[in-house]
């Protein structure tokens, strides 16, 4: 059979420097008491971007020397000298270029944190101006905002008060990239009967999605990663549900909120759900090269889906409007179809219920050949040869992502590989 080798390339706002090149699997805070510790920690549960929110500039610069030691790229942060951090200002004074400059030595600082959840007008026209000195200055570093979310502003999506809000995020900072995050568990609309059924984090996604398609933007997702709200139940099939909803949408990087919590305690000591994290983690590096080549079409979900906004139909699609399907979800089942560059067709089937284990049976439109994209190894395998039907089997939250090819054409396998 034949094996073709298929070029990707970064992806990022054409408008700025910034490319990325590689799926991301970040943080929001790589810090405890014993910074060496939660560090040490951060890299091997597989992190490859550590994020320094909220961490004194001595805990960065301990943490920039760490990074450096073990290979691992972080975004620097020093709040007393530039940006903000949720609606605060902390810098004393302005002076980002000549700090990028003073840093230039260290290869390991990937990007600099310029903003987390700038609201106000004034926060974002500062934001864009940061922004444009980073690149000025760094033009391959990253300068990172990451903007505020639906459930904690003023904004709503009452009278499309938050979709005004993020795009006027977009279009005043011109990111290089756009990050959201939505912690739906605990929240008003969460219990256990319903699960993430009610959640806005559905909308709040595919607002997400369209508007990094417009203004031609990779998307990445915070996604909850320890028990935020205190619920009296917190489990990882929740933490993996939530990341390939991300991913569901597109998203190029999944960003965990946070690492002190789940995976590493305050004291940077391993925490409960370090095994599990550091398993997707290596799942995730080798679906990524795939995911990169990637563009998201559309998302389906099954009618128990109902998050309470009026948007929300305008920013999904229907089973009758899938390339492939025949016939409406399941339920807890959500379907994303993509398309590569070369006009391959992949689907990554969802089970959302993160209690129980579901074989999804999916009737498709004509008979295809079905390719699962290996979590072992990256490599495509045939799984059903001239099948009308797509069958698997799903751990609770778990997902998996196919390659579907018309059941008439000779078969191959596929792999990307970056050029840059």
């Amino acid at each position: 059979m034949e094996h073709r080798i298929l070029a990707r390339y970064p992806i990022g706002n054409p408008r700025r420097r910034w490319k990325q090149d590689h799926f991301i699997l970040s943080n929001f805070s790589a810090k405890g008491s014993d910074m060496r510790k939660a560090i040490r920690h951060c890299a091997e549960v597989g992190f490859n971007l550590l994020e320094l929110g909220w961490a004194k500039p001595a805990q960065a610069e301990e943490a920039v020397a760490l990074c450096e030691q073990l290979g691992v790229d972080l975004i620097y942060q020093n709040m007393y000298r530039y940006g903000g951090m949720q609606h605060h200002r902390f810098y004393r004074k302005n002076e980002l270029k000549e700090l990028i400059r003073e840093k230039r030595a260290w290869k390991r600082i990937a990007g600099y944190y310029i903003w987390d959840e700038p609201l106000l007008d004034d926060q974002l026209a500062e934001a864009r101006m940061l922004t444009d000195q980073c690149q000025e200055e760094a033009p391959d570093l990253l300068p990172f905002t990451v903007a505020i979310p639906s459930y904690n502003t003023e904004y709503t999506w009452d009278n499309g008060e938050f979709p005004a809000y993020l795009e006027r995020f977009i279009t005043t900072i011109d990111p290089p990239q756009l990050s959201l995050d939505y912690y739906p568990v605990g929240m008003p609309e969460h219990n256990a009967e319903v699960q993430f059924d009610r959640s806005r984090m559905w909308c709040d996604l595919g607002l997400m999605k369209k508007l990094g398609e417009q203004y031609d933007m990779p998307i990445w997702f915070y996604y909850q990663g320890q028990n935020l709200h205190k619920v009296e139940l917190f489990t990882f099939p929740m933490i993996r549900a939530m990341m390939y909803a991300g991913v569901l949408y597109g998203a190029k990087g999944l960003q965990h909120y946070t690492a002190c919590g789940s995976i590493i305690d305050s004291e940077g000591n391993k925490d409960i759900f370090f095994a599990e994290q550091k398993a997707i983690h290596r799942e995730f590096r080798e679906l990524g090269p795939t995911l990169m080549a990637l563009t998201c079409r559309r998302v389906i979900h099954d009618e128990s889906v109902d998050p309470g906004c009026a948007a929300f139909k305008e920013l999904h699609n229907t089973a009758e409007e899938s390339a492939w399907l025949s016939g409406a979800l399941p339920a807890r089942v959500s379907v994303a179809e993509y398309e590569d560059a070369y006009g391959n067709s992949y689907m990554l089937v969802l089970n959302r219920d993160y209690t129980v284990q579901k074989t999804v049976e999916l009737p498709l439109k004509k008979a295809v050949r079905i390719y699962e994209v290996s979590k072992e190894d990256g490599l495509q395998y045939i799984t059903a040869e001239n099948t009308d039907v797509l069958r698997v089997t799903l751990d609770a939250g778990d997902a998996v992502l196919l390659r579907l090819q018309d059941a008439a054409e000779a078969p191959f396998t596929a792999e990307y590989r970056l050029v840059k």
